[in-house]
């Protein structure tokens, strides 16, 4: 008999951290994982429209509040996710903070605020912090708009830019990424820190087994995973 096959909706920045957990649950139960990446309201709007798939796990739980009422069964809170400023090690010398980012004149990127999560934190964030007017001026002065953390790490790679602000556990995808970046923390960014949420789906073919990997997520073992992954729930 073939193996169920769970299809699991997944944002970027958190697919490292789950492939992790999954390797862990599949040690005692019989089953594969497809996990589909990308941005949070990529995800929403591909699970919303084919009705197909198992779980849900996206960059921040305000996704929630945006869908269809009674697509998601059962939720558990298993980490959050935080903003950081990523820099590129050559350029460490003279940026070390969202200031820096002004005063330095630094060729930066941000997220796009309308498709992925990462945009929408760094917009509540600058808003909340610095005010309205504040990040009219991040969205004139940066030089591109990344869809997801992916592809800020992308930018940063191909393109030249100097610094995004990013969720701080998307390092975990580059190899080496101490020799190539240097991650400041953003002390405003705690108080925006995002939950993780994730969700089994009213279409499941696989409820029980999706359930259960909810629970593995959620317990100790598997926050302890998180936290490996900067998904912690604590600094």
């Amino acid at each position: 008999m073939a193996k169920p096959v769970l299809i699991f909706y997944c944002g970027i920045t958190m697919v490292p951290a789950m492939q992790s957990l999954i390797k862990t649950f599949q040690q005692t139960h019989n089953c594969t994982f497809l996990i589909r990446q990308g941005g949070s309201g990529e995800l929403l709007r591909a699970l919303t429209l084919f009705q197909k798939g198992d779980l849900f796990l996206p960059g921040s739980e305000s996704y929630y509040r945006k869908a269809p009422k009674g697509l998601f069964v059962y939720r558990r809170t298993i980490g959050k996710n935080r903003l950081a400023l990523f820099v590129r090690t050559e350029d460490a010398d003279r940026i070390h903070s969202l200031d820096d980012l002004h005063k330095k004149g630094a060729y930066f990127a941000i997220g796009d605020a309308w498709i992925g999560s990462v945009g929408r934190a760094t917009r509540t964030l600058i808003r909340s912090t610095f005010g309205e007017a504040a990040w009219r001026r991040y969205e004139d002065e940066a030089v591109y708009f990344g869809s997801d953390s992916r592809d800020l790490l992308r930018l940063m790679e191909e393109e030249g830019v100097e610094a995004t602000i990013n969720w701080k556990a998307a390092a975990f995808r580059l190899n080496n990424p101490t020799e190539r970046l240097r991650i400041y923390s953003i002390p405003e960014a705690e108080a925006h820190a995002k939950k993780l949420v994730i969700s089994t789906l009213r279409f499941s073919e696989h409820p029980t087994l999706a359930r259960a990997f909810v629970d593995f997520a959620a317990s100790p073992v598997g926050r302890r995973i998180m936290k490996r992954y900067g998904l912690g729930d604590g600094k």
